[in-house]
């Protein structure tokens, strides 16, 4: 493969599982072209920057270039976009939120379809299940080019189903990094479907476990966006029950809930325990994690669906050597062996975290061992490098190495 055209929502963004693939491709001699759904990210990792140039926002309705595309196609293929169009549509009529979507992206599938046949891009692929997977699948079939699509987690694959088992089924192959998502999208999409389980994984070199150093006092780490589906309430709810040795809680994000824990830290009595740091780049974040004692993941599944998969940040803390407590949402149980690496707690329940976060500080001796066992699994099952391998393979057209092998979860 000589050139591909990603799909996607926001980028480059301070999260790299994405935007670490580009990276790999382009160093693999792929030219890559991105097309941002919601626009060229305003923050993200320095090392990302490079990928702004390979960038193009393509999602806006109301650009007279998505209109002008769309009516191109409909003189110059009328057939494939109508028909799919009216699939796609027809696929969901039970689902307002899917069928605003689909219809708000339409354009910008015959947007990017020309732009994929102008700039000569080989292949297809929607960096999501959800709506950028939508608008691959159409500029594919539009294009004449392969089609395939990546899927993660709650917001592409739980919120709805509107039209996900057909493209599946279309695509040369869906790479997804939990487990128990590729069991739910062969079941969706029948045996036809190829769906490969791939960790995303995380840069051993640069999250080395080295020169770990904690913090005298016990230190708790949470990072991800400040919003419903991580938990972090939960987290400050658990700080607050903790018996025995006074705790702190860094929180590392930002989002739209920010306001609301800030209130609850003060209404918990914790407000002097909980830092709220904000953003951060992986190069602020490692210092953090070398002082931290082990990290939080309080996630949960929300009632339309949103979840986390496996996130990255427990990777990450794991490969940095730090015990992890989770619950037992979305993948995470894919990633923390309880008594090996840290614990899990039941989702939506400040008590059972706070237990499961009080089994591990009550045992500081064994902290150590926790971590060191943590970094050891990020090893054997999260090598970014090694994942990256199956990736590719898949775009060559290869067959790639077994998930038990090389995947993200398990035991």
């Amino acid at each position: 493969m000589k050139s591909v055209a990603f799909v996607t929502t926001t980028f480059p963004t301070l999260a790299s599982f994405i935007e670490d693939d580009v990276h790999r491709l382009v160093a693999r001699g792929v030219r890559v072209k991105v097309y941002a759904l919601r626009g060229v990210g305003r923050r993200y990792q320095p090392r990302h920057a490079p990928l702004v140039a390979l960038t193009e926002t393509v999602g806006s309705p109301l650009d007279p270039r998505a209109w002008g595309a769309l009516l191109l196609w409909l003189v110059r293929r009328p057939g494939v976009l109508l028909g799919e169009s009216a699939r796609m549509l027809w696929a969901s009529r039970r689902s307002p939120y899917a069928l605003a979507g689909h219809l708000l992206w339409l354009p910008a599938a015959c947007r990017v379809a020309l732009r994929v046949e102008r700039e000569g891009l080989e292949r297809v692929h929607g960096a999501w299940a959800h709506f950028p997977g939508s608008v691959a699948y159409l500029a594919a079939r539009l294009a004449g080019r392969p089609f395939s699509l990546s899927a993660h987690a709650g917001a592409d694959l739980y919120r709805t189903r509107a039209f996900l088992a057909e493209k599946v089924r279309a695509a040369d192959f869906v790479a997804t990094c939990v487990r128990g998502n590729a069991e739910m999208l062969r079941e969706l999409a029948g045996p036809g479907a190829r769906v490969e389980w791939i960790a995303h994984g995380v840069d051993l070199a640069r999250f080395d476990g080295a020169n770990r150093a904690p913090e005298p006092g016990p230190v708790l780490i949470a990072v991800g966006r400040l919003s419903p589906p991580k938990g972090f309430d939960d987290a400050i709810r658990a700080l607050a029950l903790l018996r025995g040795r006074a705790a702190t809680l860094w929180l590392v994000g930002d989002g739209p809930e920010r306001a609301a824990l800030e209130a609850l830290a003060r209404e918990r009595g914790v407000a002097d325990r909980v830092r709220f740091l904000g953003e951060l780049t992986h190069e602020q974040l490692l210092p953090l994690y070398r002082r931290a004692w082990l990290l939080v993941a309080p996630s949960r599944v929300l009632a339309n669906g949103r979840r986390d998969g496996i996130p990255n940040v427990i990777v990450e803390a794991m490969a940095m050597g730090l015990p992890c407590v989770g619950t037992r949402a979305g993948g995470i149980e894919e990633a923390i062996v309880p008594g090996e690496t840290g614990a899990l707690a039941e989702p939506g329940d400040p008590a059972s975290l706070a237990a499961a976060i009080e089994g591990v500080l009550a045992d500081p001796a064994g902290l150590a061992r926790l971590g060191s066992a943590a970094r050891q699994r990020a090893l054997a099952r999260f090598d970014a490098a090694r994942s990256f391998e199956r990736y590719f393979a898949l775009f060559e057209g290869r067959g790639a190495e077994p998930s038990d092998v090389f995947g993200g979860g398990g035991r």
